[in-house]
């Protein structure tokens, strides 16, 4: 083994996992994600208080706060931060920065492993309650979805559709009888 400053930084990108505010952060960083899924790079700091806000976790949270957690993870090199001086009309408006925040490439490839580990007893032939938790979880959205566009209704149904597979898949394997 080859021991090189590579191996032995300490990958700021997964401070958020385990920090104080761990449960704000990594609600932030996957609807981020979500919305990365559906090809929605970039987005403003109102778009994710207005989700924030749609959930009681966040009944308290404030803009301040957002902004602030904001900060804190593009510190940490989840986003990237760019001035959005697209729709500024005057001097005190390109004073008072907006941006628009994109996830870093570090930060999808986060997710996809945080996602995959939360997945990881569902998909070793266990009957699992996780996977449960999250197809009643789907089933739940059944009203919103009937405001939401084409693509939004695809892609959750698409998602509940891979779960009950899974859960066939994992049950089939789960009573198959083991070789001694």
């Amino acid at each position: 083994m080859q021991i090189t400053d590579k191996l032995t930084k300490q990958i700021d990108e997964m401070r958020y996992i385990t920090a104080e505010n761990a449960w704000r952060y990594r609600t932030i960083l996957r609807f981020f994600y979500l919305q990365y899924e559906k090809m929605k790079y970039w987005m403003y700091k109102e778009e994710l208080f207005q989700e924030l806000k749609t959930h009681d976790e966040f009944k308290d949270y404030t803009m301040e706060t957002c902004r602030q957690d904001l900060d804190v993870l593009i510190s940490w090199k989840n986003f990237v931060a760019v001035q959005d001086t697209a729709k500024v009309a005057t001097v005190e408006e390109f004073k008072n920065k907006q941006f628009r925040y994109e996830l870093s490439e570090y930060s999808v490839e986060i997710e996809r492993l945080t996602i995959k580990l939360e997945n990881l007893f569902v998909e070793s032939a266990s009957l699992e309650s996780s996977l449960l938790e999250r197809i009643k979880e789907q089933i739940e959205k059944l009203t919103e979805m009937v405001s939401k566009s084409e693509k939004e209704v695809g892609v959750w149904w698409g998602s509940l559709n891979n779960d009950f597979k899974r859960l066939n898949q994992n049950y089939q394997d789960y009573i198959r009888p083991k070789c001694h």
